[in-house]
C-alpha cells in the first residue's frame, strides 16, 4: 500500500476513530508488522492536528491479543525518522531455542515443547533484522512503531513525507492544513476547563499536559 495523500477521503480514523471537528487528513499509510508477523499491520494517519497510530498488541511477537490505539499532538512532535537495527540477542537466544528444540525432539513426550522452540528460535533469527517508524517527542524520547523490515523503502518515504509536513508547520500557529482558524479562546475558568477535557478526550493533548494546564486554571481562581 502506497502512502496515501490529503488522506484520499478518509471520514474516520483506522479503528473507527473519529475525525475531530475541523481535522484534516494529510498522509496516511499501513505496514506489515513485523517480517514474521506479515498478517498483521500497524496503520498510521497523520493528520492536520496529530500522528494517530493503530498498531497490533502481540504475545511472542506472533498472536495477536489486542489492538493499541494512541494519537501524539504535532506541536509534541519533534521529528519522525525510519531505523533500522539487528537484533544480536535475538539471534543468539534463538539459536540456543533451535538446539534445544532439536533436542526435545528425541525425547518421548517432549516432541511438542521441541516444536514449539523450534518455531520460536526460527522466528527471532528471521526477525532479527528489525524496522521501525521512530517518533521523537518534543521532550527528547522517542516512540517506535516496528515494521517489516522488507518495507524500508516505504517507511523511508512516509518519514520523510512527515518530516516534510511538520517543517511546514509553525509550533505557534494552528495545525496543519491552511484555512482552518482558530477557534475562540475561553475566558472563563469553567470554560476553559471545559475545553481543556474536550482537547483530552480528542486526543489532542496528553494526559501530562492536561493535568498540568489544569492545575494552572486552577490557580488563577
Amino acid at each position: 500500500m502506497a502512502t496515501s495523500a490529503a488522506g484520499e477521503g478518509l471520514a474516520r480514523l483506522p479503528g473507527g476513530a473519529q475525525l475531530a471537528p475541523g481535522e484534516t487528513p494529510v498522509l496516511s499509510d499501513r505496514f506489515m508488522y513485523s517480517t514474521i508477523a506479515f498478517y498483521l499491520h500497524t496503520d498510521l494517519v497523520l493528520t492536520n492536528r496529530r500522528l494517530y497510530a493503530m498498531r497490533p498488541n502481540t504475545l511472542v511477537g506472533l498472536i495477536p491479543i489486542g489492538t493499541g490505539r494512541s494519537a501524539y499532538p504535532i506541536e509534541n512532535i519533534a521529528g519522525v525518522s525510519a531505523g533500522t537495527r539487528f537484533d544480536i540477542m535475538g539471534v543468539i537466544i534463538g539459536s540456543f531455542a533451535v538446539l534445544f528444540g532439536l533436542a526435545a525432539l528425541s525425547i518421548p513426550n517432549a516432541a511438542w515443547l521441541g516444536v514449539i522452540l523450534l518455531v520460536l528460535g526460527l522466528a527471532a533469527i528471521i526477525g532479527a533484522p528489525k524496522q521501525a517508524i521512530e517518533v521523537m517527542n518534543s521532550g527528547g524520547g522517542a516512540i517506535r512503531f516496528p515494521v517489516s523490515v522488507f518495507e524500508r523503502g516505504r517507511t523511508v518515504e512516509f518519514a520523510n513525507r512527515v518530516s516534510e509536513a511538520l517543517a511546514g508547520t509553525s509550533r505557534t500557529s494552528a495545525p496543519l492544513s491552511a484555512g482552518i482558524a482558530p477557534g475562540p479562546q475561553p475566558t472563563h475558568a469553567a470554560d476553559a476547563l471545559r475545553h481543556l477535557q474536550d482537547l483530552r478526550d480528542q486526543g489532542l493533548i496528553t494526559d501530562g499536559e492536561y493535568t498540568a494546564k489544569r492545575s494552572e486554571i486552577l490557580a488563577r481562581l
